[in-house]
């Protein structure tokens, strides 16, 4: 059996690492259980990551090449409203089809006491809370969404967003997101778009 490069393996242990989460919580994540799990040794593990937070930095990083993801799907449309509607849509699909990462999302004991994972959860948030802003005041200059600040709107979007997010979640996964995502948007463009 061939070695997997560097990247593959370490794409490997993210995948392990994020499965051992979500099936057991971020305190059962242990560098034992990743190696059994992805079939090499403990040494092997710290040779592509130092330590579980570089591990939880190699989800992040997952979360925000989100952003590069939906890029291109907001650069083929016209219309800042469609812009606006798939932005919002894009997470509810892009969830849908990887659960597991809402268990680290939402596991804030992940982020209580290390400033390195804090950081880089706040790069994400910031990122995406401003990549909707321009999106909003680009609708806003057109007169296609309500005149109200672009910071207070994006969060009212982003706060929805992750409302119904943790909803599923809690009930395990129990309703389709992305119907639940098209009702959502369907009240917030009677409340935001003119």
């Amino acid at each position: 059996m061939s070695r997997l490069r560097t990247e593959e393996r370490q794409t490997q242990i993210i995948d392990e690492a994020i499965k051992i989460i979500h099936e057991q919580g971020y305190s059962s994540l242990a560098i034992r259980e990743l190696a059994k799990r992805v079939g090499i040794s403990e040494p092997a593990i710290y040779r592509h990551f130092t330590n579980k937070e570089e591990i939880i930095a190699g989800i992040l990083d997952r979360v925000l090449n989100m952003n590069n993801m939906l890029r291109p799907n907001l650069s083929t449309l016209s219309s800042p409203r469609e812009k606006i509607r798939r932005f919002i849509l894009f997470h509810f699909e892009f969830l849908s089809k990887n659960r597991e990462i809402t268990s680290v999302i939402f596991s804030e004991n992940i982020f209580e006491s290390k400033s390195v994972l804090k950081a880089k959860l706040h790069t994400i948030l910031t990122s995406r809370r401003q990549m909707l802003k321009t999106l909003l005041e680009e609708a806003r200059l057109a007169g296609d969404v309500v005149d109200a600040d672009e910071d207070d709107l994006a969060v009212l979007i982003l706060g929805n967003i992750r409302l119904i997010i943790m909803q599923w979640r809690l009930a395990d996964f129990n309703f389709d997101l992305k119907k639940r995502g098209d009702r959502m948007l369907a009240t917030l463009e009677k409340l935001i778009f003119t």
